[in-house]
């Protein structure tokens, strides 16, 4: 599943705090371990940290023939976000190689406790949360910025504010600040499937991926929901687009229904 750029700086964050609260030296590593794993592994990160690293190597080879000049020395500042980074990866691998068990490992291990072990340490580790977490916020950002103008007058989903744009037309999914069956429902087809809204969707799937509905099988009209759920979709639709907009949905009932995207608005 594609996380989302408010997801990802969630879990960022989340990670941070638990590193800053964790006493324990050794669940502090193994915070770390998590949140670079995060980041190597998250699509959108590691899209973020690529941009990061393009754009630090485009100018490196000069920067270091030219310290005395102002603007070299200036780029020299911008790069400190892998300084930080490094610590924060370097950790990661050896408590990734320490999970083997190897006896050799176990040195490493020991030989980062003690490299770690100075009062200042921990404020370094800190901070060097801060610098990445600030460096992908800012790309995650930009690229959310951009994609904004790049779907001006196509259809699209804003999960965030629960609003649905149908080429040009907007319509509001959510009323209240929670979370209805119709949002997740449009989450499961524009988030979840971004990259397949042509596709046809089984409730069971929705129930499963988006819902965790565990009892969809059991219950003999468990698909009910599901229906209510488009059709109630549909209706928002009409009524905020003066009837612009039909059919947005085409959906049926039934143990094996399904939902698609009237291929009209995509």
């Amino acid at each position: 599943m594609n996380l989302t750029s408010e997801k990802i700086k969630e879990t960022l964050t989340q990670l941070t705090e638990l590193f800053h609260l964790e006493k324990n030296i050794f669940q502090k590593f193994v915070v770390i371990h998590k949140y670079i794993d995060f980041l190597n592994k998250t699509p959108l990160t590691k899209e973020a940290l690529q941009t990061i690293f393009d754009d630090s190597a485009a100018t490196m080879g000069d920067i270091y023939e030219n310290l005395p000049n102002k603007e070299a020395r200036n780029k020299v500042r911008g790069k400190k976000f892998w300084m930080y980074y490094s610590d924060l990866e370097m950790i990661h691998d050896i408590m990734g190689e320490f999970k083997t068990g190897k006896t050799s490992e176990r040195i490493e291990f020991d030989n980062l406790c003690r490299d770690f072990s100075e009062p200042y340490s921990e404020e370094i580790l800190e901070l060097a949360f801060k610098v990445v977490n600030c460096h992908v916020f800012n790309r995650l950002d930009q690229e959310a910025f951009f994609n904004e103008h790049k779907k001006d007058g196509k259809t699209w989903f804003d999960e965030k504010r629960s609003i649905l744009y149908i080429k040009g037309e907007k319509v509001l999914i959510n009323h209240q600040n929670k979370i209805t069956n119709a949002h997740k429902i449009l989450n499961h087809i524009f988030i979840t499937n971004k990259d397949n809204l042509d596709d046809n969707f089984f409730y069971s799937e929705i129930a499963s991926d988006e819902f965790e509905d565990v009892e969809y099988k059991q219950e003999k009209e468990g698909w009910r929901k599901y229906f209510i759920a488009c059709r109630e979709i549909n209706l928002k639709i009409e009524k905020q687009t003066k009837d612009k907009v039909a059919n947005f949905l085409i959906f049926n009932y039934g143990k094996t229904a399904k939902v698609k995207i009237n291929e009209i608005y995509l």
